[in-house]
């Protein structure tokens, strides 16, 4: 499992800096690191037990199964991207989530969000003025 210290992420220009704090809690938070194949369901509609995931590497893409039983996809998804993160802010997950390429994501508690906003609040506020 790769330490939040270590995270490839955070070589990236888009992401802040974070304090050893910081990163303290990120990885007090997570929990573990899953692999899925291309193909393979991440995130199921109508899931309510989803953790919060962080798609380390690979590419996925977020659908919505429509009335005639097609899927519509609603967005794709990088490293760096959230998965999860609107399941938490409600009852049940509206969309599926599928591996388009092999995936490797870090998983952290369900309310790792929350938490990580009581213990550090600015990170859900700030953000890179070049973007």
């Amino acid at each position: 499992m790769i330490e939040c210290a270590a995270c490839p992420l955070k070589k990236s220009s888009i992401f802040l800096q974070q304090s050893p704090q910081e990163l303290a809690t990120v990885q007090s938070l997570k929990k573990a690191e899953w692999l899925f194949a291309a193909g393979e369901e991440i995130l199921r509609e109508g899931q309510s037990d989803a953790p919060l995931l962080t798609l380390l590497e690979g590419w996925a893409f977020r659908f919505k199964t429509t009335e005639d039983g097609k899927r519509q996809i609603l967005s794709f998804l990088l490293p760096g991207d959230l998965v999860g993160i609107q399941q938490n802010m409600s009852d049940a997950s509206a969309h599926g989530v599928e591996a388009l390429t092999e995936v490797r994501v870090c998983v952290f508690m369900p309310d790792a969000l929350w938490e990580l906003h009581r213990q550090h609040a600015s990170l859900g506020f700030t953000h890179k003025s070049e973007i």
